[in-house]
């Protein structure tokens, strides 16, 4: 005989937006590592972030944030195995792209995030300031804030 638990949506809302946060909080630990140069250290914070993105739980997803999760996993991962800086900032550029369609479909972030226009690589990214250093070019200065997503009221 199985037995099944009922999870209220309440509780099912509360633990997706956690661990989407902490999906946002690995993310930027990624970035932040790119924005030094540091390849070792990303190729380590995206296993975090890899790891972070396959616990979030798809009850209740929409097609599309599904198939968004899988494209996170992929650039993750992918960042995670090689530890060259032109490779890692190149999926990155999808990774920001994906999260960044993610969390305006989901609205569950729990802080103010900046989608940032890199002018000099022409990427986008996201970051938990509107100003600091880009992942791309590691510069001050040559991103400016296209788009201001604020926390949820949750």
């Amino acid at each position: 005989m199985a037995l099944f638990f009922i999870v209220p949506a309440s509780a099912q809302n509360s633990a997706l937006t956690k661990s989407v946060n902490i999906v946002i909080d690995n993310y930027l630990a990624v970035k932040n590592a790119l924005t030094t140069g540091d390849g070792t250290l990303a190729a380590a914070k995206s296993k975090l972030l890899l790891a972070s993105v396959n616990e979030i739980q798809k009850t209740g997803l929409s097609a599309d944030q599904v198939a968004l999760l899988g494209k996170l996993e992929y650039d993750s991962r992918h960042i995670s195995e090689v530890p060259r800086v032109a490779h890692q900032r190149e999926h990155f550029a999808s990774l920001s792209n994906n999260l960044y369609a993610f969390i305006k479909k989901s609205k569950l972030n729990q802080t103010t995030l900046y989608r940032q226009y890199c002018t000099m690589d022409k990427q986008y990214y996201l970051s938990e300031t509107d100003k600091g250093k880009d992942p791309y070019m590691g510069m001050t200065n040559c991103s400016k804030v296209v788009e201001t997503l604020p926390a949820a009221k949750n």
